[in-house]
């Protein structure tokens, strides 16, 4: 999970034409749905890239699940971080906010939040990745796992809110931590030998390596894991 920045994409206009109760998901379809889609694959893409030989043309690169990074198929889930159901909130149905691209996954992320019997949350206590920066509430640790920031100035109510993120979209599932790791098979596996020689490289080099692997890799799925490996090392 890592920040995202929603006022550098515009929302689609078409959006104005869809409110509750008038109209439900259901209903929502066509034209504007897949502008919709777009704009939340551009706010989710690593990259955007315009060859500038056709405005309607571009490369989207690093598209990635608003919640757990993983790779996202068939344009993914349009997601509403709050509950569009008639018992929570109906009338941010087609609010652009409360939109983002999750995975399909049904053991984690959008699918898993909002699952028929799940435990009761609040969403104002969860990471909303465009609002919060998740890198100050979370810890992707070279295991796989997601873990709770232990940064000085954190509040209770910080600590809450990640550990609270974590468990509403289960970031710890076994798939999830098993996926994460493998990210890290080609430093983690050789990780003492690695490590030593990265060690005897004078400090400006040592840097300078790391931050062209940090954006070598930033296209990858569940960068974040590979970006906290090598802030370890700085």
């Amino acid at each position: 999970m890592h920040l995202l920045d929603r006022s550098a994409v515009a929302p689609p206009g078409c959006l104005a034409d869809w409110t509750y109760p008038d109209n439900n998901w259901d209903d929502f379809g066509g034209a504007c749905k897949k502008q919709l889609r777009l704009a939340l694959q551009r706010l989710q893409s690593r990259e955007i890239i315009d060859d500038g030989a056709d405005d309607e043309v571009e490369y989207l690169i690093g598209l990635r699940c608003a919640y757990c990074e993983g790779q996202i198929y068939c344009g993914g889930h349009i997601e509403h971080f709050r509950r569009k159901n008639p018992n929570h909130f109906p009338e941010l149905t087609f609010e652009w906010t409360n939109l983002f691209l999750a995975c399909g996954s049904t053991e984690h992320c959008g699918h898993y939040k909002d699952r028929q019997n799940a435990p009761a949350y609040n969403p104002d206590e969860l990471i909303k990745p465009d609002v919060h920066n998740p890198n100050e509430y979370l810890y992707f640790h070279s295991s796989g796992e997601v873990r709770v920031r232990n940064r000085k100035g954190m509040t209770d109510a910080d600590r809450h809110r990640g550990a609270e993120t974590i468990r509403v979209f289960n970031l710890n599932c076994r798939r999830l931590v098993g996926d994460r790791n493998r990210v890290l098979k080609h430093y983690v596996d050789s990780k003492k030998q690695f490590l030593d020689d990265l060690m005897e490289f004078e400090e400006h080099d040592r840097e300078t390596f790391i931050a062209e692997e940090i954006d070598a890799t930033r296209h990858e799925p569940y960068w974040t894991t590979i970006r906290h490996f090598f802030d370890k090392l700085t």
